[in-house]
């Protein structure tokens, strides 16, 4: 019990780790195709790349899908598709560690958005970890005092900026999905086909919006690809089914304490990569936030 334990913490720690690792691969691949191309080909070929492991399985597995799995895949993909869709363009605008501390959020929104649909009490805790995680994005956005590599902003540049705010619907879209996510899997479902259907639902829907907004042009370049299959392989399929099996031996306050680390793992290979140099200041502000998550993880939920 204790073994397993132990290899589901490193499980989560690998997942948060290589989720931290997918900002900076997708602000680069960015560059090379349009936000909603981009997830069209991660999470296609993340519904791939589960197959062949669901069919050895049971090969009968796609044969009986329930109205729970379909209709919970498509909105949860829908909402995955907004958040997704939000968080790619912020991230051409805005700096892969923001985009991952505002993301981080989203775990403070879930009981925000939990009263408003279920009318359920908002612990008192929520409000006091709401208000050092706000005192920690200040800090973290800078205001004037941010420098990243290719001069991409300048020092007098505005900050904070629409690649934030459009990082923010991210982090609103994702708590959502997770409110309606858990409702769902607690229902008679096959959580392969709900996985599957999910992400069938955010590539079709990405790619519906490519050609909406005539812009599908794609520059298959090696961080393209390499953007692509470690967010749609490492970063999709295999980090949600270690998520899922490690959730079964870990409390959730746990889950949250390891998942709280995912920003620290972003701005630490944003900056190893050159893309990004952090100012004391952001260091102290994301520690914030990060504390105002683990906070809440222990004290209110």
């Amino acid at each position: 019990m204790k073994n397993s334990k132990i290899l589901a913490q490193v499980g989560l720690v690998f997942t948060t780790l290589a989720w931290g690792a997918t900002f900076v691969l997708v602000k680069e691949a960015l560059n090379d195709a349009n936000p909603f191309i981009f997830a069209f080909y991660r999470f296609l070929l993340a519904a791939l790349a589960i197959l062949p492991f669901a069919f050895l399985n049971d090969r009968k597995i796609f044969s009986n899908f329930n109205s729970h799995e379909i209709k919970g895949g498509i909105l949860c993909g829908l909402l995955l598709y907004l958040g997704y869709g939000f968080q790619n363009y912020g991230l051409e605008i805005t700096t892969p560690s923001k985009s991952a501390f505002i993301t981080s959020m989203s775990i403070l929104l879930v009981p925000i958005f939990v009263f408003f649909i279920k009318k359920k009490k908002i612990n008192s805790h929520l409000w006091i970890s709401i208000l050092i995680a706000t005192a920690g994005l200040y800090l973290l956005l800078d205001p004037g005092n941010v420098t990243i590599i290719e001069n991409q902003y300048s020092s007098e540049s505005f900050i904070p900026n629409i690649g934030d705010f459009l990082t923010f619907g991210c982090a609103v879209f994702f708590a959502i999905h997770i409110i309606i996510q858990g409702d769902f899997v607690l229902k008679k479902i096959n959580i392969v086909r709900f996985f599957v259907i999910q992400c069938l639902a955010v590539s079709v829907m990405s790619l519906l919006s490519a050609f909406i907004i005539s812009d599908y042009t794609v520059d298959w370049s090696f961080q393209l690809v390499n953007g692509i299959v470690i967010t749609g392989i490492i970063g999709t399929t295999v980090a949600i089914f270690i998520m899922v099996w490690a959730q079964k031996k870990l409390s959730p306050s746990e889950t949250a304490i390891i998942f709280s680390m995912e920003p620290v793992f972003a701005a630490i290979f944003s900056i190893i990569l050159g893309v990004e140099i952090f100012s004391l200041m952001q260091w102290v502000g994301g520690a914030v936030v990060v504390l105002a998550v683990i906070y809440y993880s222990l004290m209110g939920s």
